[in-house]
């Protein structure tokens, strides 16, 4: 049986704001002389918000000042990470057929943590999946009309450039030894970033914030009036985000990865955005989302996806297998499964 992670809490005040995937819910009265500031802006082709709790008075201009420094390294990971960045390190590997491309020290150490995760899987995980996912698109036409699904030769003439062992890392060189396979690191990019973001703040002497981006969640410390924050599981498919369940968390990260972030439906059937890299096809395993609790929210948002494909017992019996990692799973008729470690923890509306 998992230990309880000291991340952990009990307490239950609630007032509900809306994210991507998550729930940030944070206590209506935790203190009235502290007063939130947050930003807004957008990358990564997401929504990305910043809350700090300036203890002890901090003016506005300092606030002002941290707030640039975020959405600066924001721009500066989305120049190297994006696949579809002309000129990033994802892009110009992508780009090079074959021929080994010097990256950022970063990007090396994101993909072998992402290559990690694809072993420890079996390949259910494959960033190299980035050739087949470019057919997919989910948003409709500007008049209305539904996406069309790929066309399953064209899927069937890529699958065979889908295998994450034809990434080669040789310290900050890599190579895609097949020169038609291509990587997308939208697994873990953002909570790579979310991680970044917070070593950033913490440098700076912040002790209690709050960094969602789109709904990849960190929480820094706890609340001012000593509380830990509420993050709230969004409902699968609920059109004001309400939450089915939520953790209080201090010190750790919540990433959620589902069927209902990007996808259309045809014929009476759900066509979404994590796809089966053996098929090409969205994962059916009657799962609707994955939560992740962790430290590392680059771990969280890779074990997200990893786990949705594994599906709900292999995805389970790896979660159990992890120390310092808690999840909950949920099922298409909205039943929750917690991991071992959440016994008590998970609160519901």
């Amino acid at each position: 049986m998992k230990h309880t992670r000291k991340y952990i809490r009990s307490a239950f005040l609630f007032l509900p704001c809306a994210a991507a995937a998550l729930l940030l819910c944070l206590a209506a009265g935790c203190s009235r002389r502290i007063t939130p500031v947050s930003r807004t802006d957008f990358y990564f082709d997401t929504v990305v918000t910043l809350t700090l709790y300036p203890e002890g008075g901090e003016d506005a201009a300092k606030a002002e000042e941290l707030f640039q420094g975020c959405f600066a390294l924001c721009g500066r990971y989305e120049d190297m990470l994006s696949r579809t960045r002309k000129g990033s390190d994802i892009w110009r590997l992508n780009h090079a057929q074959g021929a080994p491309v010097e990256v950022d020290p970063e990007t090396a150490r994101l993909l072998q943590k992402a290559l990690y995760y694809c072993r420890e899987t079996d390949g259910a995980l494959d960033i190299t999946i980035a050739p087949v996912s470019a057919l997919w698109d989910f948003h409709a036409d500007p008049d209305g009309a539904a996406p069309a699904i790929p066309q399953e030769e064209a899927i069937q003439s890529l699958l065979p450039h889908v295998d994450y062992r034809n990434v080669r890392i040789d310290g900050n060189t890599v190579t895609l030894t097949d020169p038609q396979a291509a990587v997308d690191l939208g697994c873990a990019a953002k909570g790579y970033i979310a991680d970044r973001l917070r070593d950033y703040l913490r440098a700076q002497g912040v002790t209690s914030a709050v960094i969602n981006l789109g709904g990849n969640v960190v929480a820094i410390g706890k609340r001012p009036d000593g509380s830990a924050f509420r993050l709230g599981i969004r409902r699968p498919f609920d059109q004001n985000g309400a939450p089915i369940a939520a953790l209080d968390v201090s010190d750790a990260s919540l990433v959620s990865s589902g069927v209902y972030e990007r996808y259309f439906e045809k014929d009476g059937r759900r066509y979404h955005h994590l796809l089966d890299p053996a098929t090409g096809m969205p994962e059916d395993n009657g799962l609707l989302s994955v939560t992740i609790l962790s430290e590392s929210s680059a771990d969280g948002d890779i074990l997200s996806t990893a786990c949705f494909l594994l599906g709900l017992k292999q995805g389970m019996d790896y979660i159990e297998s992890l120390p310092g990692i808690e999840a909950v799973f949920i099922t298409e008729d909205y039943a929750l499964h917690a991991s071992s470690g959440l016994s008590g923890s998970l609160q519901t509306p």
